[in-house]
């Protein structure tokens, strides 16, 4: 198979919300470099949508194992993916994904492409958001290899933003010592940090900013983006007429709601 046919059907599966077997499963090992056009491709031919971010994956060290992973990966976020919370609370159909999961994030909009110092966050970021990304895979029982996730899509389903707030100097400090606590149904599942996310939810974008250098046919951030930085947890699968919370603290302190359906 090449690139087209891999992303052929992947967008078919993505589109019918039916898994397939992983590409590393069937003996096509492919490099980063093509698991990354094959995203872009797939991007495309799902539709005219605007992109309007990244999401970066596998920024928590601690779930690396789990997954058999061993460093992030990042996909594409367009205005048909990304939403905002009006309250508290909203519904989220799953009937759109293959086997999703639930991650609580911290969200971070640039106000200008950061620069290679990342001295002052106050300089380059506009806004900062405690957030829900639902994770999805196209692979039975989320067994894949890190290329067959990245030519997915980096594995977003969607994203939730909560309630903005502004961004000062000890921004990049007080992201490290977010703490969020994760119920389903108001029962804990697991509570977590932003100092989970690699060094700090910062230092996620900062690997971004580097990373998308490295590979091909990527566009740099810029003004405007959003990027969800990755789990504070694990990634909790999620089903239908469950209702999920999380509750931030610290400098995004605030709580979200989502029912599923």
């Amino acid at each position: 198979m090449n690139i087209e046919e891999i992303a052929n059907e992947i967008s078919s599966s993505i589109s019918l919300a039916k898994q397939i077997e992983p590409f590393s499963k069937r003996g096509l090992i492919i490099s980063s470099q093509e698991a990354y056009d094959v995203a872009r491709i797939v991007r495309h031919k799902l539709g005219p949508t605007e992109m309007v971010g990244r999401k970066i994956g596998f920024t928590n060290r601690n779930i690396w194992s789990i997954y058999d992973v061993d460093e992030p990966i990042w996909g594409s976020m367009t205005t048909s993916s990304v939403c905002f919370f009006e309250s508290n609370f909203i519904k989220v159909d799953l009937s759109q994904f293959c086997e999703p999961r639930i991650e609580p994030e911290i969200i971070v909009c640039l106000k200008q492409r950061p620069k290679n110092g990342f001295d002052n966050p106050e300089e380059y970021l506009d806004w900062i958001a405690p957030g829900f990304e639902i994770v999805d895979s196209i692979y039975p029982n989320w067994k894949f290899s890190l290329t067959d996730a990245i030519a997915s899509g980096g594995l977003h389903g969607c994203l939730v933003v909560g309630k903005k707030f502004k961004v000062n100097e000890q921004t990049e400090r007080d992201l490290i010592d977010v703490g969020v606590s994760l119920y389903r149904n108001g029962k804990l599942e697991e509570a977590g940090t932003g100092a989970n996310v690699l060094d700090g939810p910062v230092s996620a974008i900062q690997y971004l900013h580097r990373s998308l250098s490295k590979i091909k046919n990527q566009d740099p951030l810029s003004a405007g983006n959003i990027i969800t930085t990755g789990t504070m947890t694990d990634a909790k699968p999620i089903f239908s007429k469950e209702e999920w919370s999380a509750k931030f603290n610290g400098v995004v302190a605030s709580e979200l709601n989502l029912e599923f359906f």
